[in-house]
């Protein structure tokens, strides 16, 4: 190998760890203005935004969520030896937060933030250790405004950020476990679907039910729940014959939740869905996940989480959502396609006119153009811009007058 790249005698490549990526030029600002237009969405909707470390002590992090998450995190020994671990998401930090700091309200809490999290897990299929993701958590108000709220926010952040053609999935923590709990099914029973229904096998969800005095209504909605998705039409088809409050209830508040939704004119993007199935431990409402043509993973996700902030001692209710950057990111590129580089002037400058290049770039920058200004002396005695055609110089025969002229000239040609 030879020229620029070529390497010393004996190097060797150092290559990057699996699941983790560089963004080079070009992506890594297009990465950042993508979480710039989610957080001013979030605080022109009235969140405020605020930061957490990405390390936290492991047990509060335990006690935010299940044994699944915990064994997916980073942990390491402080000097200490107390256990800390990188955070895998943001939500039981801003619970500690609200519970040690903002115990006192004003509420409801409208809280944003934006940052990396990692996760110790096999980068199978793609999947990425370490992300970036913006989110909002909406802390003190238990009715289903606010849950339609978090729904709407997050369809117009998306809007914002320029992710096109979304679909929002809306479902209940309470449905599905209120089946079960309306079908009369042991705990064994009800382990073993609920099991089932996470893995959507339709055959072991079935085969669980067998020898069980599940009702007929209970077992039709079980065993059809991949196909329970639809406009509000589908509560109707669901509540017929069913005997549980629990699954009534759920289906009242989605079909409240979908008038807030109509209020806010964005049920044009929402599929209701019965059979999703999320964190039973966490989520306590309703809850919804975004999707988007160019994207087979979700987007992002959220839902209600009344039982988190009891937690840390402060019993409050809780919605909220977050809103995967990456992903996000993928999508927007793959519609638009390969996108060139930010455009940069660049100044040069012979000896005698160091200044005055100077001068050109401090007023572009002032007037917001990006421009580097060459560190040596060349060219051909003139003060000369050049990028993508555009061309000024300040003096010889094909001067145009003042640095303020020119920079009046070449603002206009990059906007």
């Amino acid at each position: 190998m030879t020229g620029l790249h070529a390497l010393p005698p004996g190097a060797t490549v150092r290559g990057r760890a699996d699941g983790f990526n560089d963004y080079l030029v070009g992506p890594a600002a297009r990465r950042r203005l993508l979480a710039d237009r989610f957080i001013e969405t979030f605080e022109a909707w009235g969140y405020g935004f605020m930061v957490t470390p990405l390390i936290e002590p492991l047990d509060t992090i335990a006690a935010g969520v299940g044994g699944a998450q915990q064994s997916a995190l980073f942990r390491f020994m402080d000097s200490d030896g107390a256990l800390l671990a990188l955070v895998g998401e943001r939500t039981v930090s801003v619970a500690r937060v609200v519970a040690t700091q903002l115990h006192d309200g004003p509420f409801p809490l409208r809280l944003c933030y934006a940052g990396s999290v990692l996760r110790n897990q096999a980068p199978n299929a793609g999947r990425r250790r370490e992300s970036l993701q913006a989110g909002c958590e909406l802390v003190g108000a238990g009715g289903l405004a606010a849950d339609a709220e978090c729904i709407a926010l997050a369809a117009a952040a998306l809007e914002r950020g320029g992710v096109e053609h979304i679909q929002v999935d809306v479902g209940h923590a309470d449905f599905i476990p209120g089946l079960l709990d309306s079908a009369g099914l042991e705990l064994a029973a009800r382990e073993e679907v609920l099991a089932a229904l996470a893995r959507r096998d339709l055959v072991a969800v079935e085969s669980a039910l067998d020898g069980t005095d599940a009702a007929d209504a209970e077992r039709r909605l079980l065993l059809a729940f991949p196909t329970l998705r639809g406009g509000r039409e589908i509560l109707d088809t669901a509540a017929a014959g069913l005997r549980g409050e629990r699954p009534h209830r759920a289906l009242q508040e989605l079909a409240q939740l979908w008038d807030l939704l109509d209020a806010h004119a964005i049920t044009d993007r929402v599929h209701l869905d019965l059979g999703a199935v999320r964190d039973w431990d966490y989520y306590t409402g309703p809850t919804f996940e975004v999707f988007s043509v160019d994207s087979g993973f979700a987007l992002g996700s959220g839902g209600r989480y009344d039982a988190l902030l009891s937690r840390f001692g402060t019993p409050l209710p809780a919605t909220g959502f977050v809103l995967h950057v990456d992903r996000c990111h993928d999508s927007v590129v793959r519609r638009a396609g390969t996108q060139t580089t930010p455009v940069v002037l660049q100044v040069s400058w012979e000896s005698d006119a160091h200044e005055e290049a100077l001068e050109l770039a401090r007023a572009l920058r002032h007037q917001g153009v990006a421009c580097a200004c060459d560190l040596v002396a060349g060219g051909d005695g003139d003060v000369r811009v050049t990028a993508s055609g555009a061309r000024w110089s300040h003096r010889g025969e094909d001067a145009q007058g003042s640095v303020e002229a020119a920079v009046a000239a070449l603002v206009a040609g990059t906007s």
